[in-house]
């Protein structure tokens, strides 16, 4: 069984989750699914990332597979809400990982960060003509508790969804 690990991210892991994110984009472009955009991340945009927000590696047996983004608060997505959630943001994993339960992992290990703090939900959005990747989150547990367009995305409107934490 691989021994899988989370720490926050930083700036050793900027080549790596760079080449995460662009591996994520491009599979997202090829699902329909444009919410990451069309070009890709830089470096520099990763370390940004890495400065201003909690972001997260995972490492199986000491590789860099994956990487996400938990936070305290997304008014962006789901408004001004009472301090009972975790937001998970920009989870991908590395081309040839998927379909290993990484992701499961993630969510788990996000809502036992949340749980910690003693709130409810984890909470996600996600393009909602993705249904494949809804379909994931559904897999996962998580339940769709509505919509919110998000105008400076075009025509991209987030599906809302959430679990129990505990």
């Amino acid at each position: 069984m691989p021994t899988r690990t989370v720490h926050r991210a930083a700036a050793e892991h900027v080549s790596d989750l760079t080449e995460i994110l662009n591996d994520a984009v491009a599979y997202k472009l090829q699902q329909g699914d444009a919410a990451w955009g069309q070009t890709g991340w830089t470096e520099a945009g990763v370390l940004q990332t890495i400065t201003r927000s909690e972001a997260y590696v995972i490492e199986q047996d000491g590789i860099c597979v994956a990487t996400m983004s938990l936070s305290w608060q997304d008014e962006k997505y789901w408004g001004i809400q009472e301090p009972v959630a975790g937001y998970v943001h920009r989870i991908a994993v590395r081309n040839g990982c998927r379909g290993l339960g990484i992701g499961g992992f993630a969510m788990d290990w996000c809502a036992n960060q949340v749980s910690a703090r003693n709130r409810r939900f984890l909470r996600l959005d996600c393009d909602q003509r993705n249904t494949k990747l809804c379909a994931h989150y559904e897999s996962l547990g998580f339940v769709r508790v509505g919509t919110r367009p998000i105008p400076e995305l075009r025509d991209y409107v987030a599906s809302l969804y959430e679990k129990a934490a505990r």
